[in-house]
This record gives structure tokens, sequence and C-alpha cells, in this order.
């Protein structure tokens, strides 16, 4: 599918919507999700925010996904992947959030995590944001998007 719409056409999109509703009820192997993997870095908008909306809605099943996506080489997929993160729930969400902030180097996939953190986590975490404060002290946009986070927890 990543391949027949690799143009963000909008006569593509009710093609789309179709493959995915009929993917939906279907049975799902490995290398269904290696195509959804593939799907997250097309340029084709559409497709890239079916998948991710696909797998907000898919529930715990995807999360071995995200998982993989999680640790993607390319920071724009590890940005949708917290974005998934962020919308769907699962007993270790936040886990894997507060992990994943530990481990990310980039700033921008780091303060999206931050971001999804203020609006799930717990004031047990404000602890962490107030060290990763310290450790970007330096860092105008980290401060003031840790500081907001930390607001949200509190509130």
């Amino acid at each position: 599918m990543s391949k027949l719409f690799s143009e963000n056409r909008v006569e593509d999109h009710v093609y789309v919507d179709y493959a995915f509703s009929n993917f939906k009820s279907k049975p799902k192997r490995e290398e269904d999700f290696d195509e959804l993997f593939k799907m997250m870095g097309s340029q084709n908008a559409y497709l890239r925010n079916a998948t991710i909306v696909f797998l907000q809605e898919f529930g715990i099943e995807a999360k071995p996904f995200i998982e993989k996506l999680l640790n993607s080489k390319d920071r724009d997929i590890r940005i949708f992947a917290v974005n998934i993160l962020g919308d769907v729930i699962y007993e270790d969400s936040i886990d894997m959030l507060k992990f994943f902030i530990l481990k990310e180097k980039d700033i921008n996939a780091m303060m999206t995590a931050v971001d999804y953190l203020g609006e799930i986590g717990s004031k047990d975490d404000i602890s962490l944001l107030e060290a990763l404060k310290k450790e970007h002290k330096d860092e105008p946009y980290v401060v003031f998007g840790i500081d907001a986070a930390i607001d949200r927890i509190r509130a």
C-alpha cells in the first residue's frame, strides 16, 4: 500500500480509507507491521496520518510495533511514535514515555514526549522533569516546555 499511495493526491484518500477499513478486519502478521513501518515514513501525509490513526485505534496489540517505532533511526518516526503512545493509554504508557525521555538525544523528539508526560503523567513524574530541566538549563525551549508540563501535572 505504501508504494501505491506514494503521492499525496486528494482523489486517493478514499482508497487509503478503504484499504485501512479492510485491513482492520484481517488478522495481522509481522509483514503487515513491516508495511505499516514503511507507511510511517511515506511522503504522503494522508497515508502517514491514516497509519497513525490505525495504530491508535488498534489497541494493545500495536504496543510492540510502537516500541519498534520509538527506536527508529528516523527522528520523525520517533516523534510519530510518541504521538501515538501519548494518545493510547496502555498500562505502562507513562513508563514508556519516561524511558524514551531518558534515552532520547534529539531535543524535539524528547520534548514531544515531555509534552505528553505533562498531559498524562502524575506528580511522581515531576522529579524526572526537574532533573531534565537542570540537565538542559541553557536551552530556553526545553526549560519552557518542561515548566509547562509541570504546570499541567500540578493543575
